[in-house]
């Protein structure tokens, strides 16, 4: 129901109200609001086919900006709530304060790939950018790589929408059963994370 509504709005602005919607809904559908961020970006570079639509350049500016607002505000969470958060005392049951310089470490090393291929996964951005955050991701490698993968992101819908008629309609399905499996996944990832950490124990 969602989807539909933000995306028939989004149809129904004109000139600057359009590129700033459109930036506000990729940045909040970023930080988890009710909609799937890839089909908002699918529908706004179809919308740059209508006569007085989304021009591309634009289209493609304001996207880019929204996409990564939202990965920002979730790593910058992540880093001012979640670092503090599993450094509390009731925190130590999921993650042993003796494993975080371990864990901070792998993330500092693998900033990079985490953060571009975050950027394909449809549905659980937010969350796992605020995971990364938690565990202190370097902002330097974060901004490079997920703003490079962005602009493969918005390219890909543009073509696909300009040149092969991809519509949103059509991955709609797609995109909710690859959410729920994505999930899935990550409930399944951290749980087995969880249990591995217990029974480590202290080093």
């Amino acid at each position: 129901m969602f989807q539909q509504l933000v995306i028939d709005l989004l149809g129904a602005q004109h000139g600057a109200a359009a590129y700033g919607l459109l930036f506000l809904l990729l940045a909040v559908a970023g930080i988890g609001a009710p909609w799937a961020q890839d089909l908002v970006l699918l529908a706004a570079a179809g919308l740059t086919l209508q006569p007085g639509g989304l021009h591309p350049l634009a289209m493609a500016a304001s996207a880019w900006a929204g996409m990564l607002a939202g990965d920002v505000t979730s790593v910058w969470a992540g880093h001012h709530y979640g670092a503090r958060w599993i450094r509390r005392p009731w925190a130590a049951r999921f993650v042993p304060p003796q494993r975080l310089p371990e864990l901070e470490e792998g993330m500092r090393r693998q900033a990079g790939l985490l953060s571009f291929v975050t950027r394909f996964l449809p549905g659980q951005r937010g969350t796992l950018f605020f995971l990364a955050g938690a565990l202190r991701m370097p902002w330097r490698p974060f901004l490079a790589w997920n703003g490079a993968a962005a602009v493969i992101q918005i390219g890909f819908f543009l073509y696909a929408a300009r040149t092969l008629g991809w519509r949103w309609e059509m991955l709609r399905a797609p995109f909710e059963r690859a959410d729920d499996v994505l999930t899935v996944a990550l409930v399944v990832l951290l749980a087995a994370w969880w249990l591995r950490a217990r029974r480590a124990g202290p080093r």
